[in-house]
């Protein structure tokens, strides 16, 4: 009754916002291109681009500072950023990368490749700035000239090239002067990005202006971007529909409703299911969680239909067993399985518990006559994993498990989750040009951090050794067949072992009001992923917007 409740009530929330939103009269309207990409009760000035994902205010990473290279996932090719070209030598173990020439920092000093290998050391001295393990392969970086540079690896890693080309890279001269970097929150940064220059910043809105010296000629168009402060997706989305937002990429329900027909003319979203999936994630060193078949009867509980139609309005769809979402689907072995965990199946759950010698009085599961009790931790405001949580509460109280809902805002949970403090959380997982990122992430041994240091990729803590060998072979090689096979074989070992739970596939969120500004990215025109949260192809995207005429 509680999650018809909460349906109903949202619903209701929703025909509320439309209405409201359709008999304003006054309408609060923000210079620049006005963008919600973040929800946040009020703004924290840190503009550290080396810190993890959550505390630096965006586009600090790909906007106010650059990779060398950008990946284009609706294309599926590199695109040559700070560095114009990348070449290997026979061996695979050196990569040599061309830094492009005629490009300044914010403050007019030259752009040059000591800045490229200052920036790969100070990982290598400050380790949780490594949050991808560059230097678990690297051994050394060093400049040939101004503008080449060149990695030596320890091992031969191939898919290195991907971290290493993605790399934010910031200036040796005003870096080298910090004495802190890690504690380090950049209130005036130095970038080399088309935005760079902070001209307001408030509590409930920041303002950031176009780079004086940016090296594309004439780009960008528009001239600032402005970032109001919304806590939660609803308010968010009230903003969004009523006009006073140009650019997001929030999750809405009932969009053609609620959005679209406000505005049919300027009102428009792309969802494209290009990105990874979503999952529950089992923290692996709890008791009954440590066990893949407990894993199992959680999964075989789980109603994914219902989440794809209730909790995300049929955006999407339920999580493939593989755990690939469409966008990867060229790498699905299709072959049959002897157990399919990712369909509704409530009967069998319930018989992989009896088998575990669980037992049951009045609708729980007990172990040694204990109840068993998780939290699943979600982020507040974040309305659609909210409600697939709540599902999966119920649906879990249904095979006698009770899993209690807990909200907390992003910081104190993506702190939760790298930390490894929680029963089960929701969570996207790591992306990349091929599925290898997704499987050594989810199980590879050498990620494992103990409960309490912060893990970067594996927050589950789960580590497989045979998943470390084919990940060993993988970097190895640079043929197509070979990788191919050792992506079946970790399928095949992520299906046997279910460290973590699939639930659907990641829409990629994107609105977009053109009422101010135009050429955005959409079905018509899929230059990049409309969606600002996908980093750092929206630095695509920022370039190539403009005002409307």
């Amino acid at each position: 009754m509680k999650l018809i409740f909460n349906y109903i009530l949202y619903a209701i929330l929703g025909i509320f916002a439309f209405q409201q939103c359709t008999d304003s009269t006054t309408k609060k309207h923000y210079k620049g291109l006005v963008i919600s990409q973040e929800q946040q009760a009020s703004w924290i000035r840190n503009f550290n681009p080396l810190i993890p994902s959550g505390s630096a205010r965006w586009p600090t990473s790909a906007g106010i500072y650059e990779p060398l290279m950008i990946y284009n996932s609706m294309k599926g090719e590199y695109i040559p950023w700070l560095a114009v070209k990348h070449e290997w030598n026979v061996g695979n173990d050196v990569l040599k990368l061309d830094i492009r020439k005629d490009v300044s920092w914010s403050d007019g000093a030259p752009f040059l490749g000591k800045d490229v290998v200052f920036t790969f050391n100070l990982l290598k001295e400050f380790p949780a700035f490594d949050v991808r393990a560059l230097w678990s392969y690297l051994e050394s970086v060093k400049l040939l000239n101004e503008y080449e540079v060149e990695f030596t690896f320890s091992s031969i890693y191939v898919p290195g090239l991907d971290a290493i080309v993605g790399q934010t890279i910031v200036p040796e001269h005003i870096w080298s002067k910090v004495e802190d970097p890690i504690k380090y929150t950049n209130p005036n940064p130095v970038g080399t990005g088309p935005y760079t220059e902070i001209l307001k910043f408030q509590k409930q809105v920041w303002e950031l202006g176009k780079n004086p010296n940016y090296w594309q000629s004439g780009k960008p168009k528009v001239e600032q971007l402005t970032f109001p402060a919304f806590p939660t997706n609803v308010q968010a989305t009230y903003a969004l529909i009523n006009g006073e937002v140009d650019w997001a990429g929030n999750f809405i329900p009932a969009i053609d409703r609620i959005f679209v027909d406000k505005n049919p003319e300027n009102h428009h979203y792309w969802f494209p299911r290009a990105g990874g999936s979503i999952f529950l994630y089992p923290n692996t060193t709890k008791k009954h969680l440590d066990n893949k078949a407990f894993r199992k009867a959680i999964s075989y509980s789980i109603d994914r239909e219902l989440i794809a139609k209730v909790a995300m309005y049929d955006y999407t769809v339920p999580a493939d067993i593989t755990a690939l979402s469409e966008g990867m689907s060229r790498w699905r072995e299709n072959k049959k399985r002897k157990e399919n965990w990712n369909i509704f199946n409530r009967d069998k759950a319930i018989s992989i518990l009896d088998s575990l010698k669980y037992s049951f009085s009045n609708n729980k599961a007990l172990y040694d006559n204990n109840e068993i009790t998780f939290e699943i931790i979600v982020v507040s405001g974040w309305s659609d994993w909210i409600r697939a949580a709540q599902i999966i509460s119920r649906n879990l109280k249904d095979i006698g498990i009770n899993a209690s809902v807990r909200t907390y805002d992003f910081g104190t949970w993506f702190s939760k989750l790298q930390t490894g403090d929680f029963d089960l959380a929701i969570a996207w997982a790591e992306k990349g040009n091929t599925p290898y990122n997704l499987y050594r992430g989810l199980m590879s041994q050498k990620l494992v951090k103990p409960i309490g240091e912060v893990s970067a990729l594996n927050w589950h803590r789960y580590g497989n050794a045979d998943i470390d060998v084919l990940c060993q072979q993988y970097e190895k090689t640079s043929s197509q067949s070979a990788i191919k096979d050792i992506i079946f074989k970790m399928q095949d070992i992520f299906i046997e072992n279910l460290p973590a739970i699939p639930l659907f596939s990641e829409p990629s969120w994107g609105e977009y009001n053109t009422s101010r500004f135009t050429n955005f990215p959409n079905e018509q025109n899929p230059y990049a992923q409309l969606s600002p949260n996908n980093v750092p192809e929206n630095l695509l995207v920022l370039i190539e917007l403009e005002p409307v005429k």
